[in-house]
């Protein structure tokens, strides 16, 4: 692992309410395209800390991609990108030190990362690494501070993966007993994947335990493998897993390999280039797009096997914004949203768990095109009549997902349907599909 760049002077935040921080501004540059690894360190106070109504938070934008803007975080901190692990939440670290890494494939040239801020949160150093030889390793670590943590623990470490592909995390790791320690509580860490907590398997119902996956009460040293699959399995775009501490757990050590191209090709071809038999069926759906006048699903397939997609943003006056209006899942989310208003609750964000699981459209391009909603963020102003003005972002990310096969003789169709779509998933892996952002903007009056 090669240092390429450091910086450790940062000016004061200059407080306020979710606001740009443009003095912490940050650019550098990369001589070679590769595998890196974006190091922020940063400390956050709570609310009472601050003397005031509002904790600390801190959000990173790297060359105009929002981390952690899809997570949906099992301690319900997250809220318009902070409170994710990709962030810093002063609300749960109470003023103690949390270490990001954000690991990113990045193109030789010039880059950007920007800061988002509430309050005055305070970022202590950036450091950038290219990873060598696609394995990244920590050992012997601790908190630095020791914070009375109300049994939730406190934000310590955090890995996010953005378009990368960590083949396995080995994470070992040593915690005493509250009777070794002559105390009366022992040192526990809590591991979430995605936001979700992975509950203890020793005590995956006690109230004490059941979210700290290593505590030392039961048992004193452990480790935890976490492949590609666990990690990929909910979220394929960005990918985290976030480490918080009660007592003084210790890391022994943390080590992450990658898979690199020629070493993931070797794994799962074998007679085929399996990258053209893929192309293949991207060529046979996008024939069956242009057919059936698909227009935006065959953009977006078209659109995912470019190099670097850019993000599709379609403003409020756009076609696309009708046919959504016409969709039935529309009418869902409006008495979402109206449920939202009787509550008072005029600005958020709806989940697909607030609509049953999923925010998908049934209209035959929409259903095809996009491959449910991740997120809605919304506003509403409150206008004469009892109306209500109603603003709303739908984000998604194209993506797509492994199918089950039906049998062939009873569904062909269904079956050789599923065959392009699967193969297509795995292009994603062999970077022949690419992830990219969807937003769309949509006006109403409710």
């Amino acid at each position: 692992m090669e240092s390429i760049f450091y910086k450790d002077f940062f000016p004061k935040a200059p407080g306020g309410n979710l606001y740009e921080w443009k003095n912490a501004e940050t650019l550098f540059t990369n001589h070679q395209a590769g595998l890196f690894v974006i190091q922020v360190i940063a400390m956050a106070k709570s609310a009472k800390q601050n003397n005031s109504t509002d904790d600390d938070d801190l959000r990173v934008v790297l060359d105009g991609f929002s981390f952690g803007k899809y997570e949906k975080h099992d301690e319900e901190v997250s809220f318009k990108g902070f409170g994710t692990s990709a962030s810093f939440d002063g609300a749960s670290q109470k003023n103690g030190t949390k270490i990001n890494y954000f690991f990113v494939e990045l193109e030789k040239g010039n880059h950007k990362i920007q800061f988002f801020a509430d309050e005055t949160p305070t970022i202590k150093s950036i450091e950038i690494f290219f990873l060598v030889d696609n394995q990244f390793v920590l050992n012997n670590l601790e908190p630095q501070e020791k914070i009375d943590s109300d049994q939730k623990g406190i934000p310590w470490l955090s890995f996010i993966f953005l378009g990368t592909r960590p083949k396995n995390i080995l994470l070992d790791v040593s915690t005493k007993s509250a009777k070794e320690k002559s105390s009366t509580d022992g040192d526990n860490l809590k591991v979430i994947l995605n936001g979700k907590i992975l509950k203890n398997k020793q005590a995956p119902n006690s109230k004490k335990y059941q979210n700290f996956y290593f505590s030392g009460d039961l048992k004193s040293t452990e480790i935890l493998s976490i492949t590609n699959y666990d990690l990929s399995k909910s979220l394929a775009f960005e990918n985290s897993m976030e480490l918080w501490y009660d007592q003084m757990p210790k890391i022994n050590s943390l080590k992450i390999d990658f898979f690199d191209t020629e070493q993931f090709l070797k794994e799962y071809v074998e007679l085929v280039d399996l990258r053209y038999h893929i192309l293949f069926y991207v060529g046979i759906v996008l024939v069956y797009f242009k057919a059936t006048s698909k227009f935006y699903s065959e953009k977006f397939l078209q659109h995912s096997i470019e190099e670097n997609p850019s993000i599709i943003v379609f403003k409020a006056n756009h076609p696309i914004v009708r046919n959504i209006k016409d969709d039935p899942t529309y009418n869902k989310i409006l008495e979402k949203l109206k449920r939202k208003i009787a509550e008072n609750i005029l600005e958020g964000e709806i989940w697909p768990e607030d609509l049953g699981g999923k925010i998908n459209f049934d209209s035959a391009d929409l259903a095809t095109a996009i491959h449910g909603i991740k997120k809605i963020e919304y506003s509403v102003q409150p206008k004469k009549n009892g109306k209500f003005e109603v603003k709303m972002i739908l984000l998604d990310i194209y993506d797509f997902q492994k199918t089950d096969m039906p049998f062939f003789l009873f569904h062909p169709f269904q079956y050789l349907q599923n065959t392009a779509l699967n193969a297509i998933d795995m292009g994603e892996d062999l970077n022949v599909i690419n992830n990219f952002e969807i937003q769309i903007y949509i006006n109403d009056l409710i």
